[in-house]
């Protein structure tokens, strides 16, 4: 069988080949059956060779291809508009997957992929497809819920709720906090108390929440959450520098996009990953290029006037949470 799987739940995609591993033969000879391939070097006559191979003492071999199809993804550079690169020996690839013997399961794992993609339109008409898509921001509560239930762990809906404001839809994550609170209750039902004292994230929430509301024009939220980190002993250098980053990062993924910069790549370029890479690649598409450079002016403005004049700390913050949601 052929499989292709894709999209930005990388997550659930693993755990799903991970399950196909673990059907293939004995244990013993689980790592002579399992081949695992770098889309982005393998070639097709290589890739044919491997598919072509008999099991070893069990009834099937599996086969993974990571990243194969991003190779044909279309790119935009400074000179012209999107390009898509041209296929060249992969337009062969379905007749040579015609050879690949019922005992091998060829799966391709990739990231989001575009319909317009070549390779992605050959292969799906040979291959069962699926795509994998991240739950929204209101999806990620019903998937804690039933990924609790499925673990058998208790947790209630308060809980719940602010393991799914703190972490977002990190699901990595939000499994790896799971386990780590089930064992600190050691089996009792999780409360929201717990969360607030464990997740790291929660501790940190309100702050990027804030910086959110601040860029996102949400003046009645952004002040009342910024009003809440200050009376809570925020220094306002604090948050002016947490709005600055996320300024900066905006300007850099979108300069990185300017340049044709795979998406898979961008994460490692801006040094974020999970939710907080989702959430700065979503943000970027709201804002252009001089919007970002004028409120990283109005952010060395407002850092200067707490610094140097001794304005009103508040009075500083409300003016410039008014000056971004006006823009």
């Amino acid at each position: 069988m052929i499989y292709l799987l894709h999209g930005d739940d990388d997550f659930t995609m693993g755990e799903t080949v991970a399950s196909m591993k673990d059907k293939v033969g004995l244990p013993d000879l689980r790592d002579v059956n399992v081949t695992e391939m770098d889309g982005g070097a393998v070639g097709l006559n290589e890739l044919a060779a491997v598919s072509g191979a008999v099991p070893f003492l069990a009834d099937k071999r599996l086969i993974i291809v990571r990243g194969l199809l991003a190779r044909f993804e279309r790119r935009r550079t400074r000179q012209s508009s999107q390009q898509t690169p041209k296929l060249g020996e992969w337009a062969g690839l379905a007749d040579r997957l015609a050879e690949v013997p019922p005992t091998t399961d060829l799966v391709f794992m990739e990231g989001a992929v575009s319909a317009s993609n070549p390779l992605f339109k050959a292969l799906g008409k040979i291959a069962t497809a699926r795509r994998f898509a991240l739950p929204n921001q209101r999806q990620v509560a019903g998937w804690i819920t039933n990924r609790a239930r499925a673990s058998n762990i208790a947790i209630d809906q308060r809980a719940v709720a602010a393991l799914a404001d703190a972490v977002g839809n990190d699901l990595r994550m939000i499994v790896s906090e799971l386990e780590k609170l089930d064992l600190y209750r050691s089996g009792q039902t999780i409360r929201r108390e717990d969360v607030e004292e464990l997740v790291s994230y929660v501790r940190d929430a309100s702050i990027f929440a804030a910086v959110d509301a601040i860029l996102e024009g949400r003046s009645g939220a952004a002040l009342d959450m910024a009003h809440r980190l200050l009376q809570g002993g925020a220094a306002p250098t604090y948050l002016l520098f947490m709005l600055a980053r996320q300024v900066r990062l905006l300007i850099l993924a979108k300069e990185l996009k300017s340049e044709g910069v795979p998406g898979g790549e961008l994460g490692g370029r801006l040094g974020v990953s999970g939710y907080p890479l989702r959430k700065t690649l979503d943000q970027e598409k709201a804002f252009t290029t001089e919007r970002l450079v004028e409120t990283h002016r109005k952010l060395l403005e407002a850092d200067l006037s707490v610094k140097s004049t001794g304005a009103d700390d508040r009075m500083v913050i409300d003016l410039l949470i008014a000056q971004l949601s006006s823009a």
